[in-house]
């Protein structure tokens, strides 16, 4: 890809990024149940990394010519200025995505140096803590589940990389019963639902759309939604609701400082807050009310996908899409399958001829 395509890519992924994200924001709003919220999000920032591969890996619509009424001094001018531009985006994009990534493996060892640093509860233990996984959660693959000690200060978290792993703190594994039990149903949660996993692909759309403040806030917005959809699941009644809420105060409060990476139990006092009235102010709604939400999303993203700026002057005027890009095509090719990599022939818009068409009398 050159100048010229990078600048459209670039341009035009900040329009599609914004459609996506404003879908979601409004689908959010619209549907009650929780569950369904935060598959609209992970249905969001899967959309976001297909969007991207889209852009990079197949051919664009070209919906547009509006160069074409163009003489060749001005074509010149402004592919020369695109091209530079859609370079330095490029440089930008890619140095702010080193950083990004330099940021979170650095995060990623931390947490793995943490971990190692964090003593397993003895088998017997282990076992024990087990036993008071409620009924309705047990699964086989929670033979898997380890439950490590970890400081006071840091609460309850969990954490998944190859298998799932239940961090508690000593006064919570060797106290309370019911507090334990509301705990490990909020962890199994995560654990359950694959959030380790989204919050994966949350963080990888965020490491390649670090320019987008969206990103960003919808970022936030995702895992406080994880956090409701686990506080749900911890309590199911107004009693257990108000020892749940004891459990989760008393819990951030002892709480100084987080592991990066983890799925805190409590987060921060202000996320607190919006928990505990969410809690107890709001009526709660089956999983399965808006449904089809998360299904919405993609077929945005694909819609929003074909939304492509004609920035590039020196595009065919007849031409309905552009050239499939060269590493697309050169694996299709290694295959056999003959794909079109080349812009349609059309002497108007060959640059050669413009500097001819420029320089003449």
């Amino acid at each position: 890809m050159n100048g010229l395509q990078w600048f459209q890519v670039i341009l035009s992924l900040v329009i599609q990024l914004t459609i996506v994200l404003g879908l979601a924001w409004g689908l959010e709003r619209w549907t009650s149940s929780v569950l369904v919220k935060a598959r609209v999000w992970s249905a969001c920032f899967v959309s976001l990394l297909l969007m991207l591969m889209i852009g990079l890996l197949l051919p664009r619509l070209e919906w547009l010519h509006p160069w074409s009424s163009l003489g060749p001094t001005q074509l010149l001018a402004v592919a020369t200025t695109e091209f530079v531009l859609g370079k330095c985006l490029l440089a930008i994009w890619l140095c702010g995505v080193g950083v990004m990534l330099t940021r979170w493996a650095i995060q990623f060892v931390r947490v793995r140096a943490f971990i190692r640093g964090c003593p397993e509860y003895s088998a017997e233990m282990n076992t024990r803590l087990k036993q008071h996984i409620p009924t309705e959660m047990a699964a086989p693959h929670h033979d898997q589940l380890l439950f490590l000690e970890c400081p006071e200060e840091l609460g309850p978290f969990c954490y998944q990389f190859h298998r799932p792993l239940i961090f508690l703190p000593p006064s919570l594994a060797h106290g309370n019963s019911t507090e334990l039990e509301h705990v490990l149903r909020h962890e199994l949660t995560h654990l359950d639902t694959q959030h380790p996993m989204q919050q994966f692909a949350q963080k990888l759309a965020q490491v390649l759309f670090w320019f987008h403040p969206l990103v960003w806030i919808s970022g936030r917005r995702c895992s406080l939604v994880r956090e409701f959809v686990c506080d749900e699941a911890a309590s199911s009644d107004a009693e257990s609701t108000a020892s749940y809420l004891r459990t989760l105060l008393r819990l951030v409060e002892n709480q100084t400082k987080s592991p990066a990476g983890g799925l805190m139990f409590g987060r921060s006092q202000s996320e607190l807050k919006l928990r505990a009235r969410r809690l107890v102010l709001e009526q709660r709604t089956p999983p399965y009310s808006g449904y089809w939400a998360p299904a919405l999303v993609l077929l945005g993203a694909m819609i929003a996908a074909q939304v492509w700026l004609p920035t590039n002057p020196l595009s065919p005027h007849h031409s309905q899409y552009s050239p499939w890009p060269t590493w697309t095509a050169s694996v299709a090719h290694a295959f056999g399958v003959s794909l079109k990599d080349f812009e349609t022939f059309d002497r108007d818009l060959r640059v050669d001829e413009l500097i001819e068409a420029q320089e003449s009398p």
